[in-house]
């Protein structure tokens, strides 16, 4: 089964258009760029004697109280998506969650582990997948408003000066994250209403996917409260990493600001999941605040390496829960993009 599954993901990237070949391996030079960078940052002899100083104790626990986070995380979607009348549960939805965190770091292509759970849910539940994209894209937005947000804070607490573009980018990330979303609904909404054949009732039911949960004000805000304490908690979790890995003396609202804008930053897609780049923007960031650059790069290592520890279980989840079909789904929705592109 799984010699079956590396077999057709292989294909599947094989099989992908000359533009996303190029794209990939555009990807794939910056990546290698930007961890060369990354290696040239610091002096790896101090960093070595920062690591010989950490408490692999507190690094084993932030690492399970990430996992914990996650399930907070996953409670988001499912509240948004109980809201759009998906008959999700709640189980399913932590197991589709942590499906999605594996493709997410670990699947080649272009398919990212959004596009997962948005089908597994789909599948589990009979909802409609259009709608079931926009559940998730409803998720994901909710979750980086309420990141800037929380950045936004550190940032204007830690009293920054002028000169130094901190606070103002993510204030204007999020009401560009805002204004975006609802042009797209306002748009998709429109072609959905009056637009003709299969694509336009697609587009509607997205758009109708993503705005759902808002009908009920009080749900609404639930939402986003869990999603500030998950980034609230989240912050806190990588400070406790911080004084694992050595940072000390720095308070919750620099963790806050730092967390936010190398999240923001890494998320570019500039290199294969942020590798160096999020490691390069920590580095400049904790600068800033006097930390010296080995401890930063220590903590921002310690951050995706624990990333990654929680999210190799989301491929045992995969292949002892999920409806295998899920591959042929996505297949299908590859094929339907290719012929798109090249047609």
């Amino acid at each position: 089964m799984l010699r079956s599954w590396v077999i057709k993901t292989m294909n599947g990237a094989m099989a992908h258009p000359r533009w996303a070949r190029w794209l990939n391996f555009l990807r794939l030079s910056a990546t290698v760029v930007f961890i060369a960078l990354a290696v040239r940052a610091v002096q790896w002899q101090k960093m070595a004697d920062a690591l010989r100083h950490t408490s692999l104790f507190v690094a084993i626990g932030a690492a399970v109280v990430y996992a914990v986070l996650q399930c907070l995380s996953a409670t988001r979607w499912w509240s948004i998506a109980k809201a759009s009348k998906m008959p999700l549960s709640w189980k399913d939805a932590v197991a589709a969650f942590y499906v999605g965190m594996f493709f997410n770091l670990f699947l080649p292509g272009l398919v990212g582990g959004d596009a997962v759970r948005a089908l597994l849910a789909a599948q589990l539940t009979s909802h409609s997948a259009a709608s079931s994209f926009g559940i998730v894209y409803a998720d994901r937005t909710v979750g980086f408003i309420a990141m800037l947000l929380v950045g936004l804070w550190g940032a204007i607490a830690l009293h920054l000066t002028q000169r130094q573009l901190i606070w103002q980018p993510l204030l204007f990330g999020a009401v560009f994250a805002i204004g975006v979303t609802a042009i797209i609904v306002a748009l998709f909404s429109a072609i959905g209403r009056w637009g003709k054949g299969v694509w336009a009732q697609r587009i509607g039911r997205f758009a109708n996917g993503i705005v759902a949960f808002l009908a009920r004000p009080q749900t609404g805000a639930f939402v986003f409260a869990i999603a500030l304490a998950y980034h609230l908690s989240l912050t806190a979790n990588l400070m406790m990493l911080g004084k694992a890995s050595g940072i000390h003396g720095q308070p919750f609202a620099a963790y806050a600001m730092v967390v936010a804008i190398a999240t923001v930053i890494g998320s570019l897609p500039i290199s294969l999941h942020g590798l160096g780049v999020r490691e390069l923007a920590s580095v400049k960031l904790w600068a800033m605040l006097g930390v010296p650059a080995e401890v930063a790069m220590l903590w921002a290592l310690l951050w995706r390496v624990m990333v990654w520890l929680v999210s190799l279980p989301g491929g045992l989840v995969y292949l002892l829960w999920a409806d295998k079909t899920l591959w042929q789904s996505l297949e299908n929705w590859r094929v339907a993009t290719a012929s798109r592109s090249n047609g």
